[in-house]
């Protein structure tokens, strides 16, 4: 009997089970980074990229056959590339791609505020298909990301289902849908996953989850890569670094170094090296 393949599922919106059934052959592990951080900006995207690729790194050092980052963002990948021939993939890649193969034009609905676009204009500039997003569409105002982590945040209010969140949702996508023509929505972020199946069955548009399509993508790469897996090459120059970083704050007394989000998800987390 032939050896399962392994998928490394980075886990970046808390999720506690992959959405997706894993197929004949392949186990999705999720992985948990220990250094969290938000990208509500720029300049915190890099915390974002470092704490992504230094737990990738950790799991191809372990044998995972690909790596998926389970986040619109993509954070990471370019840097992962770089540096191992083992298949990187992410979400936002993944369904950008996916929407573009369908040859029609569509919009991207989001859950985050419009300071956020840095992130879409540069996922849309890069990916294959995003030549044909006609818009993005932000749901939230500048206040909530002052609620991230929190029982009253965006994402905990949709992982409870709430009615008011699902309504503004479908709203967003039949008015998203009106202003640019478009039959087709892709969701802007992994955490919407849990309203996805409620907002097609109410706005009867297609809806393309990219945490859905993201994972079928790091399926099909994790069946499909070469074993043994290739050299690493240079891996491993993040990881010295975190655990740098992680000691240093540990030693300090201090809970963070840096501004805490204040959220299992998206704070920074301590701890020691292994």
């Amino acid at each position: 009997m032939s050896e399962l393949r392994r998928l490394a599922v980075i886990n970046s919106d808390a999720k506690r089970a992959p959405v997706l059934p894993d197929p004949p052959g392949l186990v999705a592990e999720l992985v948990e980074p220990r250094l969290r951080r938000f990208a509500r900006t720029p300049y915190e995207h890099l915390l974002t990229e470092v704490g992504t690729v230094d737990v990738a790194e950790a799991a191809i050092v372990a044998g995972c056959d690909a790596v998926y980052i389970d986040t619109f963002g993509d954070y990471g990948v370019g840097r992962l590339r770089a540096a191992t021939s083992v298949p990187i993939v992410g979400a936002g890649e993944a369904s950008l791609a996916w929407a573009g193969q369908l040859g029609r034009r569509f919009s991207i609905v989001t859950v985050w505020p419009a300071s956020m676009d840095y992130l879409y204009a540069e996922r849309l500039s890069s990916c294959a298909g995003g030549a044909l997003a006609a818009g993005v569409h932000y749901l939230s105002d500048e206040t909530e990301l002052h609620r991230v982590g929190t029982d009253a945040g965006v994402k905990a209010r949709m992982a409870r289902g709430e009615t008011d969140v699902v309504d503004a949702i479908s709203a967003a996508c039949l008015r998203a849908a009106d202003r640019d023509g478009t039959d087709l929505i892709l969701f802007g972020c992994t955490c919407m996953t849990p309203v996805a199946a409620e907002v097609a069955g109410r706005v009867g548009i297609e809806i393309g989850d990219p945490s859905v399509v993201g994972l079928a993508a790091g399926h099909a790469a994790a069946l499909a890569a070469t074993r043994p897996a290739p050299p690493t090459g240079r891996l491993g120059a993040v990881s010295a670094l975190v655990d740098a970083y992680l000691g240093v704050a540990a030693q300090s007394g201090s809970n963070c170094t840096v501004e805490d989000d204040g959220c299992e998800v998206c704070a920074v987390t301590l701890g020691t090296s292994s």
